[in-house]
């Protein structure tokens, strides 16, 4: 159950994917029986007949909300709260978070929303997260709950497309960057690149920067010849759109919010068969720089963008990332925590 604002079609929010499909398709192939289903709906007549039920994001103020879950336990459901973002806590976090950053909600809706979304995670007594730094904030809010991270992962549904169409494998321009941003939360983010873009690109004419989403673009790079923007896309064909670059960047603000962050930006540039360039946060960290590009500061980004893979080692370093997609699983962890295993 998700606390998605798109109820007639959760599936196009990749929160909703990644935190609720994802993991419900791996596990209706292992035989469990699952549903998907919004808040909105789920609350106005809630569904009985399940032994585990999962709160993607519970909010304390949802209608009916404390006497849906005091029903599910007292019919012996275990119930578990989860989180792909640090949308509770006070009101510091609340200010550093990037609705406030980007003018999506006040400070004080802000502080409101944090306020009602960790009134929400006290509720319950199990709990799984995307990341590490996240589990230490749930469980520095929740003392007595059990913590469990669970990281994204993309489904083999998914895979198997892309593992037979090639994408990640195809050729492309070594020269060719790209930037996906699926919202404009982002708008805070692109700036700790453009300096290095900016230059990279006026150097090297024949470099291209592709954008791609609603993000903000700084004048700078949009007066440049080799920068081409699109709109967002679904994301059925984000990888085909992936695959025409060879590296892709994932810039974030240092911040408490985006330490939180998953690694979602590597996910979807190793279904293209990209190099990922990022910012250091702890999940990205996690991968591990075999997989990646860390780019801490201005340099950092120059030297990377600089520096494009040659074919081989592009190839090389998608099969490798690829290989890491099909060997990583979100399920074990939350199968530990309801008892599933």
């Amino acid at each position: 159950m998700s606390e998605t604002g798109r109820v007639e079609d959760p599936l196009q929010d990749p929160s909703v994917r990644y935190r609720c499909y994802h993991p419900a398709e791996a596990l209706v192939a292992e035989g469990h029986d699952c549903t998907v289903v919004a808040a909105a709906t789920f609350y106005e007549n809630p569904l009985l007949k399940h032994d585990v039920y999962v709160f993607h994001r519970p909010n304390m103020a949802r209608a009916n909300f404390a006497s849906v879950l005091a029903g599910l336990r007292k019919l012996g459901a275990t119930l578990i709260a989860d989180y792909d973002d640090l949308i509770f806590g006070d009101e510091e976090l609340a200010l550093v978070s990037s609705a406030v950053k980007n003018g999506t909600l006040t400070e004080e809706k802000a502080i409101v929303a944090f306020k009602s979304n960790l009134a929400g995670l006290r509720q319950f007594d199990k709990v799984t997260v995307s990341t590490e730094p996240l589990a230490a904030r749930a469980r520095e809010f929740n003392p007595d709950a059990q913590v469990c991270c669970a990281p994204n992962v993309i489904p083999e549904s998914i895979l198997s497309i892309q593992r037979a169409n090639q994408t990640p494998f195809l050729k492309r321009s070594a020269t060719n960057i790209g930037y996906f941003a699926g919202t404009r939360s982002h708008d805070k983010d692109f700036p700790i690149v453009e300096a290095a873009l900016h230059r990279v690109l006026c150097e090297n004419p024949h470099f291209n920067l592709l954008v791609v989403g609603p993000v903000v673009m700084p004048r700078s790079l949009a007066a440049l010849p080799n920068v081409n923007t699109a709109p967002v896309v679904n994301f059925l064909r984000l990888p085909s759109l992936m695959s025409m670059c060879s590296s892709v960047i994932a810039p974030l603000e240092a911040s408490k919010f985006n330490d939180c962050k998953s690694r979602v930006k590597f996910l979807e540039a190793a279904i293209g068969g990209c190099r990922l360039i990022a910012s250091p946060i702890p999940d990205m960290q996690a991968i591990g720089e075999d997989r990646l590009t860390l780019a801490t500061s201005t340099d950092d980004w120059y030297e990377a963008l600089s520096a494009p893979l040659a074919p081989e080692a592009r190839i090389e370093l998608a099969k490798r990332n690829f290989a890491f997609l099909e060997n990583t699983s979100y399920n074990d962890a939350l199968k530990s925590l309801a008892g599933l295993k």
